[in-house]
């Protein structure tokens, strides 16, 4: 028998997710169906799957799949439409890999992410370029340049992809606020905006004192993430989160 199940999809600068609540399903989501979900053509269509679940510490307890079914350990801006779903002023999500606090900020939502851990940079021969390797929760290595629209970004990104993968990042200084960047998230690909990867790139540019003072402005093909971050302390990431539609579907 058919399992329908009711769903909300959410954007925020074009990153999209579909949104389930645990308590509705039967089973746990299989791989098939989670990549049956985020299909374009044949699904909802989504970068990734939320799943909510009831959480005794916090106002909420997420895990995030990507479109090609595995399991990702932080979403900046999957984290920030799930604050909204919630509908409060402020509040906590668990995520796998950190406790995120949430609050409004005029019509934006603010969440705090993970600490950064920095790793040693990267030279990459072939392109004449240095990488800077951080974790957020999730893996990035983010590539300052002066020019993001010439290198040729997918092809860079699978070239670069450990065992594990890893999401790949182009920043490109416009002024002493604002950065440029283009985003391969992996498990999904190119994509109009991240909400960590806005983070990678805000935190690094002030590390290597490329920018000079927080908040930093991350500007990607669906719009602009704020970021602000000081040493010691978790990034903060402010930005939209839209709802699109509601609806229930039944898995195949």
């Amino acid at each position: 028998m058919p399992s329908t199940l009711p769903f909300t999809k959410m954007q925020a600068l074009g990153n999209d997710f579909v949104i389930l609540e645990e308590k509705y399903l039967k089973n746990p989501l299989t791989y098939e169906e989670i990549r049956w979900i985020a299909n374009r053509r044949q699904g909802i269509g989504c970068d990734q799957v939320i799943l909510i679940k009831n959480s005794s510490t916090a106002d909420a307890d997420i895990a995030f799949f990507n479109a090609d079914g595995r399991e990702a350990m932080a979403c900046g801006n999957g984290t920030r439409c799930v604050a909204k779903y919630l509908g409060k002023e402020k509040g906590r999500i668990q995520t796998p890999s950190f406790l995120s606090h949430f609050w409004r900020k005029g019509e934006n939502i603010t969440i705090s992410l993970k600490e950064p851990l920095f790793l040693p940079s990267q030279f990459l021969i072939q392109e004449k370029i240095q990488a800077f390797p951080i974790n957020l929760g999730n893996p990035h290595l983010v590539i300052f340049t002066d020019d993001i629209i010439s290198l040729p970004l997918e092809d860079l990104a699978l070239s670069l992809q450990p065992p594990e993968g890893i999401n790949v990042e182009l920043a490109q200084i416009i002024s002493p606020t604002v950065i440029k960047a283009r985003v391969w998230e992996r498990g999904v690909g190119i994509t109009p905006a991240c909400g960590s990867g806005a983070c990678a790139i805000g935190i690094l540019s002030l590390k290597l004192g490329l920018i000079k003072k927080s908040p930093v402005f991350i500007e990607m093909e669906g719009g602009t993430l704020e970021v602000a971050w000081e040493e010691n302390s978790p990034p903060l990431l402010t930005g939209p989160a839209t709802y699109c539609f509601k609806g229930t579907f039944d898995l195949p």
